[in-house]
């Protein structure tokens, strides 16, 4: 199945260090005006080694790659600036914290679903040019399981 990303809802709960899992329907609000989601899973570190079987020859040259830590990919997501939307004051909140928050992203089909906890590493407000509405831009960086589920 394919899923548009039109549609998609981004949402926060302002209960830092608890568990998506946790967090009563309530509580989750959502972050308005999103333009970007960025992307969101898992990168593994590489370890190289480079050795010489024996002798000099260009064909005795050989390279090992094997797969060391996964870490969970840093997650950029642009938003229309609205100083009024109350899941964007929590991502103001969440930046100035040490905590984690929850998050959770709502496809646009209303059943699938991916829920996780990140810290927020970074957030800007983005001028661009002169005849653009100024956007924030922010980095989430999981800390938590990506949990992919079907509501």
């Amino acid at each position: 199945m394919l899923y548009p990303t039109a549609g998609c809802r981004l949402f926060i709960a302002n209960l830092p260090d608890t568990a998506p899992a946790a967090v009563p329907p309530e509580a989750w609000v959502q972050i308005g005006e999103a333009e970007a989601l960025g992307l969101l899973g898992v990168e593994w570190d590489l370890h190289e080694t480079t050795y010489i079987k024996s002798g000099c020859d260009w064909d005795d040259m050989s390279e090992d790659v094997v797969k060391g830590v996964m870490r969970r990919a840093p997650m950029p997501i642009i938003l229309g600036n609205d100083p009024e939307d109350p899941g964007q004051a929590i991502l103001w909140a969440a930046s100035r914290s040490r905590a984690p928050f929850p998050f959770r992203l709502i496809f646009s089909d209303g059943v699938t679903m991916r829920r996780w906890s990140a810290l927020v590493i970074a957030l800007f407000d983005v001028f661009d040019s002169a005849n653009a509405v100024m956007k924030m831009q922010a980095t989430l960086r999981p800390v938590s399981p990506i949990e992919r589920l079907e509501v």
